[in-house]
């Protein structure tokens, strides 16, 4: 917990004199590690966005499917979990027939960077590819690119 709230602390302290534009986004967090959720879930509640997480591919896909257009404004999908991975839960995601499917940005989260793991990422339909240990900072500033202004 202490462990936690350091890096939150950072994180905030960081972009204090900042404009931010990730206030209010709408992040669903696919991680099936508890730990590496419940930190993730909490630095980026302190930094205003909205959160909701999810245990494997198949909840994401899931919750996508089964809430309406605009409920979320970007995923953070984990690449390794149980149940359904995160290149297979993508390309359920970009296959429904919604308007948001498409479109919906989805960002790698792997501790893998080797160009094979970047290739299926690519095309599963993931939009960016992130590296573990989270850098938050890094992390911020790829929703950033990602935030529609006036959201």
């Amino acid at each position: 917990m202490e462990e936690k709230r350091k890096i939150s602390e950072n994180v905030l302290d960081n972009n204090e004199n900042e404009i931010d534009v990730i206030v209010g986004m709408k992040v669903l967090v696919v991680e099936d590690n508890e730990l590496n959720l419940d930190i993730v879930q909490e630095v980026l509640k302190e930094r205003g966005l909205i959160v909701t997480g999810a245990e494997n591919g198949q909840i994401a896909v899931d919750l996508f499917g089964e809430n309406p257009p605009g409920t979320f404004d970007v995923i953070l999908m984990d690449m390794h979990m149980p149940v359904l991975d995160g290149v297979e839960a993508t390309k359920q995601i970009r296959a429904m027939e919604r308007p948001d499917a498409k479109t919906i940005p989805i960002l790698a989260l792997t501790a893998n960077d080797c160009e094979e793991d970047i290739r299926r990422t690519r095309e599963a339909g993931m939009n960016d590819h992130l590296t573990k240990p989270f850098d938050m900072e890094k992390i911020f500033g790829v929703l950033a690119e990602y935030a529609v202004p006036g959201d």
